[in-house]
């Protein structure tokens, strides 16, 4: 968050644990999701360098319609583990479950 946002968190743990086979040009990967907590009404989130031209907050359903089928994945394996207080491991998001 500081690099792309400027804005410093403390992790509450963490969410997801994902291996992501290897496709395209790049090798396996394992990625990450923490839980970084809830931002008060008056933080706001902007982007200071290149890399990012736009951060928003919006509802679930609408960040369910913004992102790929992976990461939809990835986010409906972080509510679960935000809702069970356990971090969940799951086996490539990009593929059928």
């Amino acid at each position: 968050m500081r690099e792309e946002l400027n804005h410093d968190i403390v992790l509450l743990g963490l969410l997801v644990v994902d291996w992501v086979a290897p496709h395209g040009p790049w090798d396996d990967q394992i990625a990450f999701i923490f839980n970084g907590g809830t931002l008060s009404g008056d933080e706001a989130l902007r982007p200071h360098d290149q890399k990012l031209s736009e951060a928003r907050f919006v509802p679930l359903e609408e960040a369910l319609d913004l992102v790929s089928e992976r990461m939809r994945r990835r986010l409906d394996a972080a509510l679960k583990a935000l809702e069970s207080g356990r971090p969940t491991y799951v086996h490539d998001c990009a593929a059928n479950w």
